[in-house]
């Protein structure tokens, strides 16, 4: 419906109000001299409207007390009327602007984070796959909870998201359900565990690999690995360590 029932009922109003002076204006013509024109039904809608919009032309004047009183009703009753009717349409043209703004922007998101790959933390390994990223022009979504870094990481020309990462509404906003890919790189391993439980919840079948960069951070979130579907968690220092210790005996073999 374009206009809701407090507009219809507000304009319904209005239209009492001048079907009210319209009718006044013309009655107190066809009996005595109570205006300085003759008042006929054209004479009486041309009053009636110039005096509910305030414009006053000053051609037609009430001359008796009765129709200065009916006047001065005609005009405060008009005017709470009038404006009523502007403030309410005014208000159902504004949410309905809003409406459709909100409407557009929410399948401009779900068309930006469909399929996309899901950054969470301003860890290194994420910074180094958002670079990676945006070379090569790959939708993704990087989202940091410091605003510092966030400012940062967007002078660096990447698309960076600022937000609580600990809050399950922030992250819903981010549509993780609908990525292929959730990576999650922060410093605090609590952090980390809480926000993949919450992950848990909303995207349970989206693929999800989680940074670690101690042994002691690997062995707590381990536990809650039995608690995700598909989940990953890489220690890259711990891997690194191993590929050279594996390159040193590799080549101690060969002498």
């Amino acid at each position: 419906m374009l206009l809701s029932n407090r507009s219809i009922a507000a304009l319904g109003l209005l239209l009492a109000v001048v079907i009210f002076g319209v009718l006044g204006s013309y009655i107190l013509g066809q009996f005595g001299h109570n205006f300085n024109q003759k008042m006929d039904l054209v004479n009486s809608i041309y009053f009636t409207i110039i005096t509910l919009s305030t414009v006053g032309y000053g051609d037609i004047v009430p001359i008796t007390p009765i129709a200065k009183l009916f006047v001065v009703i005609l005009i405060v009753f008009g005017m709470g009327a009038f404006l009523t009717a502007l403030t309410s349409i005014s208000g159902d043209i504004a949410s309905r602007r809003i409406l459709d703004f909100s409407t557009k922007l929410t399948s401009i998101e779900e068309e930006l984070t469909k399929e996309q790959i899901l950054l969470i933390g301003s860890g290194y390994v994420n910074t180094a796959i958002a670079n990676e990223l945006k070379n090569n022009k790959t939708k993704y979504i990087f989202a940091v909870s410091d605003s510092v870094i966030a400012d940062k990481l967007q002078r660096d020309g990447f698309k960076v998201v600022q937000m609580d990462l600990l809050s399950e509404e922030e992250i819903k906003k981010l549509h993780p359900d609908r990525a292929k890919l959730i990576v999650i790189d922060m410093n605090n391993p609590v952090d980390a565990v809480y926000v993949i439980l919450i992950l848990g919840d909303i995207a349970k079948d989206a693929k999800m690999v989680v940074i670690v960069n101690s042994d002691d951070a690997e062995r707590r979130l381990s536990s809650v690995k039995k608690m995700v579907k598909d989940i990953s968690i890489i220690n890259p220092q711990k891997e690194i360590a191993l590929e050279l210790l594996s390159n040193i005996n590799l080549n101690k073999r060969n002498e």
